[in-house]
């Protein structure tokens, strides 16, 4: 394993349940810029946990993801020891921040365009993970149109709350591709103790 990859995630299990508190406090999470015992922010950490969800689910089980020094993080396969560096950009409602973030796609793109503008050697096979919320009604395909032929990012993520109630958390992660994308369910208990992953 090479050597600046540190604190690889052994357990999601174990993990999702020191998650839990800043899952269930937005806020919280949004404030947390040091996840204990990690370089990664909570937030980082958590867009980490959810795409990992979905690739081991479909393509191995052997994807985890570990603390980064460059970036926010890194994907890493057990398999051949293989990684792609992740980065993060936010298109949430923060109650830090005073700036007026536009509805629909369009906040999104916006969130999407900010990195896009830092040049394709930064975006250069790496994944780009967008976490939303306060979106209203939106279309990934609206999305993809106005990003498409304009970005050097290996993959892009976009990832949002789709629900919370009794049953627990349910979050929406669509992955982008050039002329199509899929939209996948990540359903998690009330307690934080299981999870599930299916194609929307």
């Amino acid at each position: 394993m090479p050597k600046e990859i540190k604190n690889v995630v052994k357990s999601f299990r174990h993990l999702l349940k020191i998650l839990k508190p800043y899952v269930k406090d937005f806020e919280l999470m949004l404030r947390t810029k040091k996840f204990p015992g990690s370089s990664l922010s909570a937030i980082e950490m958590w867009g980490n946990w959810l795409i990992c969800a979905v690739i081991r689910r479909y393509i191995s089980g052997d994807i985890t993801f570990a603390d980064d020094e460059e970036g926010d993080g890194i994907i890493f396969d057990k398999r051949d020891g293989s990684t792609r560096q992740t980065e993060h950009v936010s298109a949430t409602n923060n109650p830090s921040s005073h700036e007026s973030l536009a509805s629909g796609e369009q906040r999104i793109i916006n969130a999407i365009n900010k990195k896009i503008s830092k040049g394709p050697n930064y975006a250069a096979g790496n994944i780009l993970i967008a976490f939303f919320d306060g979106a209203g009604e939106w279309y990934r395909n609206k999305v993809r149109e106005a990003i498409n032929g304009r970005h050097n990012f290996y993959k892009i993520y976009l990832i949002g709350l789709l629900t919370r109630d009794s049953s627990g958390y349910a979050y929406s992660v669509t992955e982008l591709h050039e002329n199509d994308s899929i939209t996948f369910k990540v359903q998690i208990n009330h307690n934080f103790t299981h999870w599930s992953v299916t194609k929307i």
